[in-house]
């Protein structure tokens, strides 16, 4: 699913399913879909044209993206083919150091990799400072 800019919408004003289509270029049908099956709230119900205000499809959007965000633990990775938090394969995983300082403290930038257990794609992690393993 894609990111769009609630920046550009302003949280005062209503907007139209073709006006929400061209802000965040997508179809009016999606904009359709998204009331009938998301939950994205209309200012009146069987009134044309359908009116969103700002305000309420900047709080849909965010809400959409925090369903997407996936928190790993310390032994998981993101797999970009699986599209989901998954564990490498046993003997693939080491952790490198980049050769970068980061951090006020200029710590050594390090990097777990390894194979995704599922489909064999190759992994990378950065660790932060704090985290040792």
């Amino acid at each position: 699913m894609a990111r769009y800019n609630t920046r550009l919408i302003t949280s005062r004003r209503s907007y139209s399913m073709s006006e929400i289509g061209s802000l965040l270029h997508i179809d009016r049908k999606t904009c359709h879909l998204w009331i009938a099956n998301k939950g994205l709230k209309v200012i009146e119900k069987n009134v044309i044209p359908l009116l969103v205000m700002g305000q309420a499809l900047i709080d849909f959007l965010k809400k959409m993206a925090r369903k997407r965000k996936v928190i790993l633990k310390n032994d998981e990775f993101f797999c970009m083919k699986c599209q989901k938090a998954v564990k490498a394969k046993r003997e693939t995983e080491m952790i490198i150091e980049t050769g970068k300082l980061i951090g006020k403290n200029n710590e050594k930038q390090r990097k777990k990799i390894g194979i995704c257990d599922l489909c064999s794609t190759p992994l990378n992690r950065f660790l932060s400072v704090k985290q040792k393993d």
